[in-house]
């Protein structure tokens, strides 16, 4: 489905990534682990559009990406939840979801019952400042407005990040559920253990490239994974 090759993002004069390659198959739940600063974020926003590439191809389903606005992006399946959950206050969370199906007008209430059925709290939640949800809650909320946009690609930026231990056992939850429902997931993730324990691969950045790869299981029982990521 996605093929990453010879990705080369930079920040001005600072190179954040260099040479990366990586391929995510259709129907798979990947994931990108390293340490802050590693590129895992750059790669995501490059892939989304967000970024642009100084060297390489994004190829997704036979089109290149590197040049196609994020709109378009979307438009051809790949939506992503971005790192700190950038819901938007002063809106609801209805409004907040209605967001994320911009580009799918037509099916956009079908979708809204997907979603609240999905995240029953959101439901309950439907008419509140999304401001004033929980970290947890606001973390279900930009998952349900990225799924408004029916992608086969879903891109998923630290879902974990400064949650409750309840909430990261839920959002891993959740991310299953929506790859069972048949979206492929690109995830990066700080807590390694859990991304590895779900993820079908994953790959090793370190100061912007690929160090290691291999099955989820095979990472888990890496020593140099255990030492560097995983505290053993």
């Amino acid at each position: 489905m996605l093929k990453v090759s010879d990705l080369a993002v930079h920040y001005g004069a600072i190179q954040a990534v260099s040479g990366v390659d990586f391929t995510v198959n259709d129907g798979e739940i990947v994931t990108l682990i390293g340490a802050n600063g590693a590129g895992k974020s750059t790669i995501l926003k490059t892939i989304s559009g967000l970024l642009r590439p100084s060297r390489g191809s994004i190829d997704y389903d036979g089109q290149n990406l590197a040049k196609l606005a994020a709109s378009k992006i979307v438009k051809a399946g790949i939506a992503q939840v971005p790192e700190g959950r950038h819901v938007f206050e002063g809106l609801t969370v209805s409004e907040n979801l209605r967001m994320g199906a911009y580009l799918t007008p037509k099916t956009q209430s079908e979708q809204l019952t997907a979603v609240f059925d999905q995240f029953p709290v959101l439901k309950e939640r439907r008419n509140q400042d999304a401001a004033t949800l929980s970290g947890g809650e606001q973390q279900m909320l930009a998952m349900g407005r990225a799924m408004m946009a029916k992608p086969k690609l879903l891109l998923l930026d630290e879902p974990s990040m400064g949650l409750a231990p309840i909430y990261i056992n839920k959002i891993f939850d959740i991310i299953k559920a929506i790859h069972a429902q048949g979206v492929t997931v690109l995830l990066i993730e700080q807590n390694a253990q859990q991304a590895l324990q779900i993820a079908d691969r994953a790959y090793v950045l370190a100061n912007g490239q690929v160090k290691m790869t291999g099955t989820g299981q095979e990472l888990l029982a890496s020593a140099d994974v255990q030492a560097t990521y995983l505290g053993g």
